[in-house]
């Protein structure tokens, strides 16, 4: 038996491109070269560790699309006589109302799912735990007002609790093959790179929680890696500069029929679009001011950015739209940002920024006096807000 498991699909729109729909074409490129691969390794299985969409909020004729591709995609595996189980994941993702929709397909061996089940097939059971809000718990007449390492740990009780319940079901039912957990969220043990700081409130799947499964497949966190037997498979195609030099793909896990053990599993790489950051010192700078040939590192069809430092003269000199032209020349398929560290000379503290101010809008400040574009800023302030709520 051939299990393939895959997640973090994030079908959507508006993604930073060239145009609004050059990455999700990006993404439905991926998946139909997923779903050829696929049905050449005759899988039996494909399991959709959740997180299929981008976004909950978006507009119904963003969000037609999106589920027309999602649909095409799991016809085609279907047609093939392949069973998918699908998860929802992260809820600001993945939109309750897109699951319904599928449901209401009536799609031929495809089983969805928003709630915790247990789901039998003949030679396998499937123990779906699809992921969580924080804000269940944290309104929830029993913690509200309740401090955030409170409603942690009870977050974490609850998914301990249920997935015991949901493996003492799968034994009870008498079925032959292994027990597997799919879910969306976070493992204890796992390496969830830059993201650990703003994942310290969520739930979080324990060892004990995992015991007595023969594979728990799951999505959430975008770095494909494997702890004994706990899977997570990361995104098929890159999404941003985070996944730089992150693997894109699925896995393909495999049980021998004769003595039903699990065969060592598969780490599939799909074709996914590449993110590239170029760093140039600032003789690299010059010599392009000067008219030096532009000679980068092959970037042909990728997405990049350029940083580069130098000094306040010297960036005054620079034609940005040159820059940018060239490196469209040299092949890139989208310039995301060229952005520079300039050594002022003449740097002027604001005497606006006082202890009497709050970290956000010190950073703001700070932001503005050392000329970072607004768009940055914003993103900066956002992520120190969340920062400042994880302490």
């Amino acid at each position: 038996m051939k299990i393939a498991h895959i997640a973090d699909i994030h079908i959507g729109l508006g993604y930073p491109g060239p145009t609004l729909a050059a990455r999700f074409d990006d993404i439905v490129r991926v998946m139909d070269w997923a779903a050829d691969r696929m049905i050449a390794e005759q899988v039996d299985l494909v399991l959709v560790a959740g997180d299929l969409f981008r976004k909950a909020d978006i507009a119904l004729d963003k969000a037609s699309k999106e589920i027309r591709a999602a649909t095409a995609w799991l016809r085609k595996l279907t047609a093939a006589g392949i069973e998918v189980i699908v998860i929802s994941g992260t809820p600001s993702h993945d939109p309750i109302s897109a699951y319904e929709l599928l449901k209401d397909y009536g799609l031929s061996h495809v089983r969805t799912t928003t709630q915790p089940v247990m789901l039998l097939r003949e030679d396998v059971k499937i123990c779906c735990l699809p992921g969580m809000d924080r804000s269940t718990f944290a309104t929830a007449d029993d913690y509200r007002g309740q401090p955030a390492h409170i409603i942690h740990q009870a977050m974490t009780d609850y998914i301990t609790e249920t997935c015991q319940a949901l493996r003492s079901q799968a034994e009870a039912s008498g079925e032959k093959g292994p027990t597997i957990l799919l879910g969306h969220l976070s493992f204890d043990l796992a390496d969830k790179g830059f993201e650990d700081v703003l994942m310290q409130q969520e739930a979080i799947l324990t060892t004990e929680a995992i015991e007595g499964y023969d594979l728990v497949a799951l999505g959430h966190i975008h770095r494909p890696q494997q702890n004994g037997n706990v899977f997570y498979c990361g995104s098929p195609e890159r999404l941003s500069f985070n996944d730089e030099g992150i693997d894109a793909g699925f896995w393909i896990h495999e049980w021998d029929g004769d003595t039903g053990k699990q065969l060592p599993s598969r780490f599939i790489d799909t074709p996914a679009r590449i993110y590239s950051t170029i760093k140039w010192p600032e003789d690299h700078l010059a010599a392009f001011i000067a008219g030096a040939t532009f000679e980068p590192e092959s970037m042909d069809g990728q997405i990049v950015r350029l940083h580069y430092t130098c000094s306040e003269g010297l960036n005054k000199q620079l034609n940005r739209r040159t820059l940018e032209r060239a490196l469209y020349d040299a092949g890139a398929f989208f310039v995301a940002e060229i952005k520079g560290d300039i050594e002022r000379t003449d740097r002027a503290r604001d005497s606006e920024v006082t202890e009497a101010l709050g970290p956000v809008e010190a950073l703001r400040r700070w932001g503005e006096n050392q000329a970072i574009p607004a768009t940055e800023i914003d993103e900066l302030a956002a992520m120190t807000t969340q920062l400042m709520g994880v302490a």
